[in-house]
């Protein structure tokens, strides 16, 4: 059985995104992180593979306005 909480999603409309006064407030932490990477083209590293132990991201200041309409 697994420890996490559930995931609250909305779609947001683009009109709304627009009217943000200054931006949008995201924040975050990340614990565990591993990859692996091979060379690519031009000597540039390509991400190949890789896991989080976890991860947490706040996005705020998002006018939702009411549920359902």
């Amino acid at each position: 059985m697994s420890n996490t909480s559930g995931i609250e999603t909305r779609e947001i409309a683009d009109d709304d995104l627009d009217n943000v006064a200054g931006g949008l407030s995201v924040s975050g932490s990340l614990n565990g992180l591993t990859a692996t990477f091979a060379p690519g083209p031009n000597g540039l590293p390509i991400l190949t593979g890789g896991s989080v132990k976890s991860l947490s991201l706040t996005v705020s200041d998002i006018p939702l306005g009411p549920i359902g309409h």
